[in-house]
């Protein structure tokens, strides 16, 4: 059996995800001069039909267009098992149905160990994901919220129910690493703040197909009102109104209580292709 040893001091990141997200995670790494490599999503590898060390890691193997990282294509790997147990933290920025992300999570929690495990709560548990990928000992939820990972000062994280203290106590120190303070909450779909972000969206989404105000003057009101500094369908734009969608859905799946459930207009305007800020038009035009 293998045994890697890793420097105590030393951080390596290996991240996995949806494009976009891995990216501007990416932007937050190369700003603090920590190194890290790209592993692409799997999703092509069929689990049924292959064991683990006959699999095929190469990805251009697997057809996947490496193009999609832009200016960190240089960083995309590609045949993970050339560098056993490389990675000190494996940072999982998926926003999919967890049995979708288990495949590309649990190869490369495989082959690193000893990596902490960072992940993704926006629709699914750490505890959850721990028990799909086989890592229920050293993953970490972490309440990345898109669009915003280079300006936020506040990180949560979550450690899955199992999770070790020595992984807990790594996956904080690398989060002051990046610059941001962390603040440990309970393992929960979205944690605190994109939970309670995506609730109120819902209901300005709902005031808006409901003919109570328009976007602007929900906005005005909120920033007026509650001092944030964003109205509330600025930030569904901003974020991107199929994320925020895609949180709705996982929390009313996980609670099943009403007002977790999706407005329909946020429905229609995915349908639409009108997205967000990144589409050039959502609740606004851009």
């Amino acid at each position: 059996m293998a045994i890697y040893e890793l420097n105590p001091d030393a951080v390596n990141v290996l991240l996995i995800g949806e494009a976009d997200l891995v990216v501007e995670f990416a932007q937050v790494l190369t700003s603090r001069s920590i190194p890290f490599s790209i592993l692409p999503l799997m999703d092509e590898i069929d689990e049924l039909d292959m064991e683990f060390p006959d699999m095929d890691l190469d990805s251009e193997a697997l057809s996947i267009d490496a193009d999609m990282f832009g200016a960190f294509n240089s960083r995309v790997i590609e045949d993970l098992r050339a560098q056993p147990g490389a990675f000190t933290h494996i940072v999982d920025l998926s926003f999919v149905n967890p049995f979708d992300r288990k495949i590309t999570l649990e190869i490369a929690s495989a082959v690193n160990p000893r990596a902490t495990v960072l992940a993704s709560t926006l629709t699914s548990t750490a505890t959850e994901l721990g028990l799909l990928s086989n890592t229920p000992l050293r993953i970490i939820g972490i309440g990345i919220v898109p669009s915003l990972m280079s300006t936020t000062p506040l990180m949560e994280y979550a450690p899955g129910l199992n999770a070790t203290a020595d992984h807990i106590a790594r996956a904080h120190s690398f989060l002051q690493t990046l610059g941001y303070i962390p603040e440990c909450v309970e393992d929960r779909v979205a944690l605190v703040h994109m939970r309670i972000l995506a609730t109120l969206i819902n209901e300005a989404a709902f005031a808006v197909m409901e003919g109570v105000a328009t976007p602007a003057d929900i906005d005005q009101a909120m920033k007026l009102g509650t001092n944030y500094p964003k109205g509330l369908l600025e930030w569904a734009d901003e974020i991107g109104i199929p994320i925020v969608t895609l949180v709705l859905e996982s929390l009313y799946r996980e609670y099943q209580q009403e007002r977790y459930r999706p407005c329909v207009l946020l429905k229609q305007y995915m349908r639409a292709g009108w997205n967000g800020k990144a589409a050039g038009r959502g609740f606004y035009t851009y």
